[in-house]
């Protein structure tokens, strides 16, 4: 059965700290609660076994540690659920989504990676990254870089709510290019939105941007992680990235709302 969550504390905190879909979800609780129409929660129970959702804008995110395999209830639930609200994406536990019997929907293979420390170039210039810049000049950035960015007026207002609440940070280098610690939660951060300008492409800045994060994250404690598709998987194995995991997520095939809400894989 898939229940909608009312209240915050009905969220399994623990169970949700340990694994990356759940740590996105408790950010996101944290910063808006259950009393918003575009980022719900609910509660899918089966057979002894609890997952959570939340359904945020055109992504729908599953996140358990309890294995689904073979539970036909909770598959045949969470498909009505998808056919129901058609996100864009589905991402999340991957026992759940393996079993999902949606129509309209393509799976894309994606990899997660621990961002290592490294070195840099001698070329790199530290002065250059802006650790909070103006949010015009990221989206500036990330239009260029990703075709399925969301509307302005929905990056805006989810990326500022979440920066005064110091769950998510921007960072430019030399204002051509942009990364966003998507969600920062204990010890663990997911960087997301890597993108350079056009014009400034081929010149190494994402490779040593990406490593001086890597750096300053290993000073503070906390360890990184990104997702890549394949087009760029090679890359982050060549500057020394771990590769933890491979997933896939579920896209749906049809073009994004008039509202642009596809999000950003």
């Amino acid at each position: 059965m898939i229940t909608e969550m009312q209240r915050s504390r009905e969220a399994d905190r623990a169970a949700l700290s340990v694994c990356h879909y759940g740590r996105k979800m408790l950010c996101n609780l944290v910063a808006y609660g259950t009393k918003y129409s575009f980022c719900r929660f609910f509660r899918l129970r089966s057979h002894g076994k609890t997952a959570f959702l939340m359904l945020q804008n055109s992504t729908l995110l599953v996140s358990s540690q309890e294995d689904f395999t073979g539970d036909a209830q909770a598959a045949v639930e969470l498909s009505i659920f998808v056919d129901m609200h058609q996100p864009f994406r589905v991402e999340g536990c991957q026992s759940l989504l393996n079993m999902l019997h949606i129509t309209g929907y393509q799976t894309l293979r994606r990899y997660v990676f621990q961002l290592m420390p490294g070195s840099v170039s001698p070329v790199f210039d530290p002065a250059q990254v802006n650790s909070a810049p103006r949010l015009d000049d990221v989206y500036s950035i990330l239009t260029e870089g990703f075709p399925n960015l969301i509307a302005y007026e929905l990056w805006l207002t989810d990326t500022s709510h979440m920066v005064r609440r110091g769950l998510r940070q921007c960072y430019t280098y030399f204002n051509v290019t942009a990364a966003t610690a998507v969600y920062d939660y204990g010890a663990h951060v997911l960087i997301g939105q890597v993108a350079t300008k056009t014009e400034a492409r081929g010149r190494g800045y994402a490779r040593d941007f990406l490593h001086w994060i890597a750096n300053d994250l290993d000073a503070r404690g906390k360890t990184g992680i990104l997702y890549a598709l394949d087009i760029r998987k090679s890359f982050y194995e060549e500057i020394g990235f771990k590769l933890l995991q491979t997933e896939f997520v579920w896209e749906r095939l049809s073009g994004a709302e008039p509202d642009g809400g596809k999000g950003i894989l």
